[in-house]
């Protein structure tokens, strides 16, 4: 294994300095460790109870979900969910990733050379976030945040992908231009050490999944113990998927990042299988661990996310248990039942129109058994009220404004609270895409050695191929990010401001009115006169 030879076996020296068997062991252990201790503290538990909910999923099974099921003894209770925790997972969900960011490259000097490698630099994050798919795994992540407390970004260059440039020639295998590769991970998939009071480790562990046989292909040398490594479906017990039996070719392959630090000056990479399976081991490849995380918030004193949906949870339970009460109710009593008392002389004679003649001593009289409480449906939209204000997904976000708000102006201002009440996953959302957009911009410049041909997009949606290496974009360190206005990404927010400058005689025509409204752009009507 390369640089192998440096790590110690002993008791003595840091885990992640010992041999490559050694380190793959303890990383094992480690990880039961971790799963163990959330397992204990109901952490587990939670993470899978809230996906079951977001999937509607409220009796344990995914295909029980999606309808009305009858309990009890003879089928009597009608339980009913409405899934209102989903809905305010969305909302937050749209409100905080509706609009693209915008990145931008900043370069370290302020030279003609930096400026103009900042436009290739604007051009690559482009051409990455839209033909490569970055901005899906972003939009990923935060999802996964809202629902699960956190969500990451695992990014890798693969050295065999891309275009074939060249062919070796003593072994004659292929050279290739290689390509930077993004997956998602959720927090089943990341273990770091959890005794940290922060995110912030020296190390991180993960896990993905990939086919056996690609490995083996890799990988012939080990092969056989390839091989031997149980699939997914019966390994991987801590994931996210729909229980199944299908047979999968698909294995658990673990990364251990490390640091550069003083223990380990040359940071550390393992790629492993298992404590005798180890892939490869290799100093740091890359300037930072090239894991991401996003969360709404943290649990104080851990590196464990937390999310108001938490919160939200068990109000939806409630809500659950009030909407079945009321379907109970209606379904047991709502075919009209009669009241005839004893030895009434009640007959009935049809007449041939259709009309009925009933004919005795007494009146047989309705009895309406579905008069539930009214403080039963009161209680229920108190639950559901309560659960907005938790969240801060208003009625109006949620496209059932309350009565009194009808002016445009209140409408925008309650939705911009609702923006602002979320400021801290926005900034979440904000720093992740720059920590990403600088790591792509870094591995590019270490790893992207022969030319690669992107396509870009120019403002008329023309597009150009253009060739860049690492080279082209070296005086880059940094990629920010500007959000923009929060009133202006919402649909009541661009509206007003579009009828506020009406009112002041700042739009001339239609196209600027509508231009302001559906891109909340204040300089978007002055661009041709300022060209």
């Amino acid at each position: 294994m390369d640089g192998q030879s440096k790590y110690k076996s002993s008791e003595d020296v840091y885990f992640a300095a010992k041999k490559a068997e050694e380190v793959a062991s303890v990383l094992m252990g480690k990880s039961s460790s971790f799963f163990n201790l959330l397992r204990a503290n109901a952490y587990l538990e939670k993470l899978q109870r809230m996906w079951r909910a977001y999937h509607g999923a409220y009796d344990n099974d995914l295909g029980f979900g999606h309808r009305i099921s009858f309990t009890g003894e003879q089928g009597e209770y009608t339980q009913l969910s409405v899934n209102h925790f989903r809905n305010i997972a969305r909302n937050i969900f749209v409100m905080i990733t509706s609009n693209r960011p915008t990145m931008e490259a900043r370069a370290i000097n302020t030279d003609y050379k930096s400026l103009a490698q900042t436009h290739i630099a604007n051009a690559v994050l482009d051409y990455y976030m839209r033909e490569k798919h970055l901005e899906d795994s972003l939009k990923a992540a935060t999802e996964m945040a809202i629902v699960l407390g956190a969500g990451f970004i695992k990014m890798d260059w693969n050295a065999t992908a891309g275009e074939a440039y060249d062919v070796d020639p003593e072994t004659g295998e292929f050279n290739y231009e290689g390509e930077l590769e993004f997956s998602n991970l959720s927090p089943f998939d990341v273990i770091v050490d959890g005794t940290k009071e922060s995110w912030d480790n020296d190390w991180v562990m993960c896990r993905s999944f990939k086919n056996r046989y690609d490995l083996m292909a890799k990988y012939p040398e080990l092969a056989d113990k390839i091989k031997a490594i149980p699939p997914k479906n019966q390994s991987s017990v801590y994931r996210l998927a729909v229980f199944s039996n299908d047979e999968t070719d698909d294995i658990p392959v673990y990364e251990f990042y490390h640091k550069r630090t003083e223990s380990m000056p040359d940071g550390r990479y393992l790629l492993f299988l298992d404590s005798d399976v180890v892939l490869l081991d290799a100093p740091m490849p890359y300037r930072v661990i090239p894991v991401f995380r996003i969360a709404p918030s943290n649990i104080m004193g851990t590196p464990y996310g937390y999310t108001d949906m938490f919160d939200i949870f068990p109000i939806q339970e409630g809500i659950n248990s009030l909407y079945s009460t009321i379907m109970t109710n209606q379904n047991a009593f709502g075919v009209q039942n009669l009241f005839v008392p004893r030895d009434s002389d009640v007959s009935i004679a049809s007449l041939q129109a259709g009309m009925n003649i009933i004919e005795g001593n007494s009146k047989p009289e309705p009895i309406n058994f579905t008069q539930t409480p009214a403080e039963v449906f009161k209680f229920l939209e108190m639950l559901i009220q309560s659960a907005e204000t938790i969240s801060g997904v208003n009625s109006v976000a949620r496209g059932n404004p309350e009565a009194s708000l009808k002016s445009g102006t209140a409408l925008a201002l309650v939705q911009s609270m609702a923006l602002q009440f979320m400021s801290g996953l926005q900034q979440s959302y904000v720093r992740l895409i720059e920590d990403v957009g600088t790591a792509v911009v870094n591995i590019l410049k270490d790893f992207a050695r022969t030319p690669k041909v992107i396509a870009l997009v120019g403002k008329t949606n023309r597009t150009e191929l253009k060739e860049f290496t690492g080279e082209d974009i070296s005086s880059i360190n940094r990629v920010v990010v500007d959000v923009g206005n929060p009133l202006s990404r919402t649909i009541a927010g661009r509206v007003q401001m579009a009828e506020q400058m009406l009112q002041m005689n700042l739009l001339k025509t239609p196209q600027q009115y509508f231009q302001v409204m559906n891109t909340g752009r204040l300089d978007a009507m002055f661009e041709g006169e300022m060209s």
